[in-house]
């Protein structure tokens, strides 16, 4: 196979290892051969060694992640109001999904949601699931990564029967090549705590944390919204979880092969718990602020060396499935944080188990993908791929789509 090379005033390398500053190649290029990458590196360099290749105008870089969404929840767009809190939104979210639905418009919102990711850029995905049916339309439209089958329950019955139903599906879920599935707790407020702790020690998993400041007293004081929802679900107060923090309740259990998704409600001694877990916060900062009004402490996580990602949470509370979209809101809310420092969290295939995602590796099939710049003179490469071409959500051109097998 002859290979392919792309030319660009501007190559993107992708992730670098922790704490070092992502490359940023002027008059780069990209070698290919089919899906893989062949060479990523200085123009005159990749072309002596592979031959001449198409000029584009354009910033290429590697594929994206969006590391939290709910892909099953597509049929919901627009049908929740927020700003009132997490306790009030689920709530309304709960109301909003017992009306009668045909089946076949969520599949179809499946289906289109999932086109939408791809125009954006995304090859490897984070997704939550109760059914497991987004698994059938991520693997249709190529994606890679976990999807983490969610239980929900805070009495024993209650849990024994939603993991007897989880283990059902998942038995009749045929399998997808390039995505597994991990069964996993949804918060601390829905999941039974001793199973809670059980879940994140089996393996891989994904959990909502710290989203409203309604966890935190749950959890110290057992008042609040979430307290009375206990009560009101007939949970022994002996089963509440008694902690002076979600995430202290947690941390014991939290290890690097787990999402800890939100993270908005974070004081200094959560920062520094979650930093020691080694645990990935999955920022998902317009559902945040769509749910709670609050941005979850990015600098400050930063500063702890936490790992991130970024994530968009379901169309029930966000806009679209843009994971560059989120990155352009923490853009332009906290100026003080570059964007060569906001991009590598869209590139963190490691987090949801696809670590070829995410950067221009030599041998890898990341997803290789190209940001027209229309004419446009950049000095700051990646500025103009999260501020200018995520803020309007423009839709790349893909040099390079992963296939399924080669995810497997």
């Amino acid at each position: 196979m002859t290979p392919r090379v792309y030319s660009a005033p501007w190559v993107l390398a992708g992730r670098a290892a922790a704490g070092a500053t992502p490359a940023a190649l002027r008059d780069g290029a990209v070698a290919l051969e089919g899906d893989r990458v062949l060479a990523a590196g200085p123009r005159a360099a990749v072309e002596e060694r592979f031959g001449a290749g198409e000029r584009l105008d354009a910033v290429i870089l590697p594929a994206l992640v969006n590391a939290h969404l709910h892909l099953e929840l597509s049929h919901m767009a627009g049908r929740v109001a927020g700003g009132e809190g997490l306790p009030a939104w689920i709530h309304l979210f709960i109301s909003a999904r017992a009306l009668p639905r045909p089946e076949e418009e969520a599949a179809q919102a499946m289906i289109m949601s999932a086109e939408d990711m791809v125009r954006a850029g995304v090859a490897a995905v984070g997704d939550v699931s109760n059914t497991l049916g987004s698994v059938a339309p991520l693997a249709a439209a190529g994606f890679s990564g976990t999807v983490y089958q969610e239980v929900f329950g805070v009495t024993p019955a209650r849990i024994e029967a939603a993991l007897a139903g989880a283990r059902a599906a998942r038995a009749a879920c045929p399998p997808a090549p390039g995505l597994r599935i991990a069964l996993s707790p949804h918060a601390v407020y829905s999941t039974h705590g001793a199973t809670l702790g059980q879940l994140l020690a089996a393996g891989p998993a994904s959990i909502h944390l710290a989203e409203d400041p309604a966890e935190r007293a749950l959890c110290a004081t057992g008042t609040g919204d979430f307290a009375r929802m206990f009560s009101s679900l007939g949970a022994a107060r002996s089963l509440r979880p008694r902690a002076r923090s979600a995430v202290a309740f947690v941390a014991e259990h939290l290890a690097p092969h787990h999402l800890a998704v939100h993270c908005v409600d974070v004081d200094e001694d959560d920062v520094a718990l979650l930093a020691r877990t080694g645990a990935t916060v999955v920022l998902c900062p317009r559902s945040n602020r769509f749910i709670v009004g609050k941005l979850p402490p990015v600098a400050a996580l930063l500063a702890a060396g936490v790992p991130l990602a970024v994530g968009t949470d379901s169309l029930a509370s966000c806009p679209s499935l843009s994971p560059l979209a989120d990155l352009a809101l923490l853009r332009r809310e906290l100026p003080g944080i570059p964007a060569a420092t906001l991009l590598p969290l869209a590139w963190n295939g490691l987090a949801v188990g696809a670590p070829h995602v995410g950067a221009l590796a030599p041998g890898a099939a990341p997803g290789v993908l190209a940001a027209p710049l229309e004419g446009a003179r950049v000095e700051d490469p990646f500025d103009f791929v999260v501020s200018a071409f995520g803020a309007e959500e423009r839709p790349f051109t893909w040099l390079a789509r992963p296939r399924a097998e080669a995810l497997a």
